[in-house]
C-alpha cells in the first residue's frame, strides 16, 4: 500500500511537470558573461532547479561528513573516559581487597594466637 501511494504521488508530479513544460515552451535569452543563447523557458527552469538540488545535496553532504567526524571523535573520547574509569575502579577495588585481606590475616593471626594460649 505504501509503494502504491509513492507511485501515485510520482505519477501526479510527473503529470504536473509535463503540463508545466507544455505551457512554458516560449524561448528566453540567457546571458552568461560573454555567452548569449536562447533556450525554452521550461528547460531553463528545470536546469535551475536541478542545479539548486545539486548544490543542496553537496552542502548537506559536507555537513553530514563533518557531523560524522565529530561523532566519531566523541565516541573515541567516551571510550577513553570509560577505560580510565575502569582502570580507576580496578585500582580502588584492588586496594580495598588487599586492605580487607590484610585485616582478615591479622584477625586470623590473633585468633590463632588466642587459641595457642
Amino acid at each position: 500500500m505504501k509503494n502504491q501511494g509513492r507511485f501515485l504521488t510520482a505519477l501526479v508530479v510527473a503529470l504536473l511537470i509535463v503540463i508545466f513544460a507544455l505551457l512554458n515552451t516560449q524561448s528566453v535569452e540567457i546571458s552568461f558573461g560573454f555567452w548569449r543563447f536562447s533556450l525554452p523557458l521550461v528547460l531553463v527552469l528545470i536546469v535551475s532547479v536541478l542545479l539548486g538540488v545539486l548544490i543542496t545535496v553537496l552542502m548537506s553532504t559536507v555537513a553530514t561528513l563533518r557531523l560524522k567526524s565529530e561523532l566519531k571523535e566523541s565516541r573515541k573520547k567516551i571510550d577513553e573516559i570509560k577505560q580510565a574509569e575502569r582502570k580507576n575502579y580496578e585500582e580502588k577495588l584492588a586496594k580495598v581487597t588487599s586492605e580487607y585481606q590484610r585485616r582478615m590475616n591479622k584477625r586470623s593471626t590473633k585468633d590463632s594466637q588466642t587459641d595457642i594460649k
